[in-house]
C-alpha cells in the first residue's frame, strides 16, 4: 500500500512539474510575445502612417497632372474638305 501512495504522490509530482513547466514556458512565451508586439505595432503604425502620406502626394500630383493633360492636349480641328479616304480606321 506504501508502495501505491509512493507512486501516486510521484505521479501527482510529475504532472504538477509538468503543468508548471508548460506555465513557465507560456509565461516566458507570452513575454516574449508583449515584447514583440510592444516592439512592431508603433513601427507598423509609423510605417502605414509614411505609406499613407506617400500616396497621398502622389495621388495629388497625379490628380493635377491630369487636369494639366487635359488642358494642354486640346484637338487640331484644321478647315479644310475632308475626303473618306483621309479617315484612319481599322484597315491602316
Amino acid at each position: 500500500m506504501i508502495k501505491g501512495l509512493a507512486a501516486a504522490l510521484l505521479a501527482a509530482l510529475i504532472v504538477a512539474g509538468v503543468i508548471l513547466g508548460i506555465f513557465y514556458f507560456f509565461g516566458v512565451l507570452i513575454g516574449m510575445l508583449e515584447w514583440l508586439v510592444a516592439v512592431l505595432v508603433p513601427s507598423i503604425i509609423i510605417a502605414a502612417i509614411i505609406l499613407f502620406i506617400v500616396i497621398f502626394i502622389f495621388a495629388i500630383i497625379v490628380f493635377f497632372a491630369l487636369f494639366y493633360y487635359l488642358a494642354e492636349k486640346k484637338p487640331s480641328i484644321k478647315p479644310g474638305e475632308y475626303k473618306l479616304e483621309d479617315e484612319k480606321g481599322k484597315n491602316e
